[in-house]
């Protein structure tokens, strides 16, 4: 079989989709993880699709969408948005995801670099890594009200920078950026020629003040803006959004559209006529469901003492639990589903600065928001330094024989959670004797029971493990967390052995591969300064894999 194309690899997989994933092969789960609406679409809404595949409405139509949608979203963006285009802007997509990746695809080059929120929504880095481009998070931070710091923006220009993205109200956080802070962003933009991606998927649903369109802003056409009906009229499947560009651009969108999609269907286009040129009341009885919700819920998590950001739009609660999370969210998620029953979306998903919370999506029946959130820990177990526990109660040592099959079990059950394993590979996984036997085996033991928690396999003195490693190097693999004990950073405890284990017999690199799926794992890595090594990566006749690298001189202090 051929190579993909080498730029592939460096996709980030979506966190919160493998929680959800997990979530579906679970029975009795409150699904709290993903954006899905659960208020039902408008009945004139469904007729209008139903009647159009009745009727065959089924040939292509324009690239652009049909004519009477994109006079409509004409009419709206003037109306309800300050926005005011002619149809040859707006452009009728499939779904909001596929507008942004337009709009990134059209304006970013191999090697440029898009700033995006932290936290912020997933598939902002995905697109970009999609096309070349190189994301760099620009942070928001609790301790400046998840807002951005301008001083922050301004370094992280470089010659390669070439747009921003906004997103407000925001997925994950359910916060709205104030006027005075978009037109500062607008003219920030301004200021170091950037395009600008304005996400306003969430529009519908601000509750504290009108929903302000960062194009209504800008006065000198940069400005890309996303919209989407999924969240608005809860037609998540129907596949139904917009993308607002600048003027003179209709030749090439019109090329663009035919490479990608040619036309969104078109019942879904005509459902979605009756959605925006109708009465919306369903659109305003949701937004008063959700706030409802919100406010229940807060309410809730006040009374258990548990921190929250205070949503003021989106349908999300953005929850502090880094006081159980012990600085693994991911893990923890992961854990919290297996042991709870609840599906939560890890903030690690979203960016670095999610570490230490979820998102939780308050578009549920109440009962259920309600009994999810009880099901979280007490805050009482907060350590004073939630971010750095101690690992007390954890040692490592060399394997026993007696633990070998064990130590396999551990194994295969922890690689088959993160993908999907071949039976070649489940032979390799299972041989705990030959890795003892060519090197050593060690395990994470839990002081108190003597209970396995998980393994890792390095190299004996002197000697490499792998075909990855070179001379100098210290090479690992295998690092396995049985999946009962996520949570308890028994990873970052096995990895952190590796590096002082490399450090004490004279490396001067640790070097790993990991498998292209493995986000958690990839996470702790470059927390402790692990860097990407591309040029080791996928060998011929080996799975796809991310190579990474620690010069052991130059290791970062860890927040784990």
């Amino acid at each position: 079989m051929p190579q993909l194309a080498s730029h592939i690899d460096s996709v980030p997989p979506s966190g919160i989709r493998r929680i959800f994933e997990m979530a579906l092969a679970l029975d009795d789960v409150v699904m709290l993880a993903v954006g899905e609406p659960d208020v039902d679409v408008a009945p004139e809404i469904l007729r209008a699709g139903s009647d159009a595949w009745l009727a065959d409405e089924t040939d292509y139509g324009p690239n652009g969408g049909l004519p009477a949608l994109r006079e409509a979203l004409v009419r709206k963006l003037a109306r309800d948005n300050g926005v005011v285009v002619d149809t040859e802007q707006v452009w009728v997509t499939c779904g909001g995801m596929q507008a942004l990746y337009l709009a990134m695809s059209l304006t970013l080059g191999p090697g440029d670099e898009v700033l995006i929120p932290d936290p912020g929504y997933s598939t902002f880095a995905m697109n970009a890594a999609m096309i070349s481009a190189v994301s760099v998070p620009y942070p928001l931070r609790r301790d400046n009200a998840f807002l951005p710091d301008f001083d922050e923006l301004t370094r992280l220009i470089t010659p390669r920078t070439r747009m921003i993205i906004i997103n407000s109200p925001s997925n994950p956080l359910g916060s709205v950026f104030p006027e005075e802070t978009l037109r500062a962003l607008v003219e920030f933009a301004r200021q170091h020629d950037l395009w600008i991606v304005s996400d306003e998927v969430y529009e519908a649903f601000s509750y504290d003040s009108p929903h302000v369109s960062v194009a209504s802003l800008d006065a000198d056409d940069r400005v890309f803006s996303v919209f989407s009906l999924s969240k608005t009229y809860a037609l998540t499947g129907a596949r139904v959004g917009y993308l607002v560009t600048p003027p003179g651009l209709s030749t090439i969108m019109r090329t663009a559209q035919e490479a990608m999609i040619s036309c969104v269907n078109t019942p879904a286009q005509l459902a979605a006529l009756v959605a925006v040129g109708g009465d919306q009341q369903h659109v305003r009885t949701a937004g008063l469901h959700y706030r409802q919700n919100l406010d229940a819920a807060t309410a809730l998590l006040r009374e258990r003492g548990i921190e929250y950001l205070q949503p003021s739009g989106a349908f999300y609660l953005w929850v502090d639990v880094g006081y159980a999370t012990g600085g693994d969210v991911a893990g923890w998620a992961e854990r919290f589903l297996l042991e709870k029953r609840v599906a939560v979306a890890p903030g690690s998903a979203f960016g670095r600065g999610g570490e230490g919370w979820i998102r939780i999506c308050v578009a549920a029946g109440l009962d259920d928001l309600l009994e999810g959130i009880r099901r979280l820990p007490e805050p009482a177990r907060r350590q004073p330094d939630a971010q750095t526990p101690e690992p007390g109660g954890i040692s490592v040592r060399l394997a026993r024989p007696d633990e070998h099959d064990e130590i396999a079990r551990q194994r295969l059950e922890a690689y088959r959670l993160d993908f999907t394993i071949g039976d070649d590979y489940a032979v390799q996984i299972l041989d705990v004797p030959r890795h003892a036997a060519i090197g050593e085996v060690w395990v994470a033991v839990d002081d108190a029971t003597g209970r396995i928690l998980g393994s890792v396999t390095t190299p004996r003195p002197g000697e490499l493990l792998t075909p990855l490693g070179r001379p100098g190097e210290f090479d690992f693999r295998l690092l396995a967390v049985d999946p009962a004990s996520r949570g308890r950073r028994v990873g970052s405890i096995l990895t952190d052995f590796v590096i002082d284990l490399a450090r004490e017999r004279g490396a001067e690199r640790v070097v790993m591969n990991s498998g292209t799926e493995m986000t958690t794992a990839h996470g702790l890595y470059e927390r402790r300064g692990f860097s990407r090594m591309p040029d080791r990566e996928n060998p011929p006749g080996i799975e796809p894999s991310r190579a990474y690298g620690l010069e052991l001189q130059e290791r970062r202090a860890t927040t784990d």
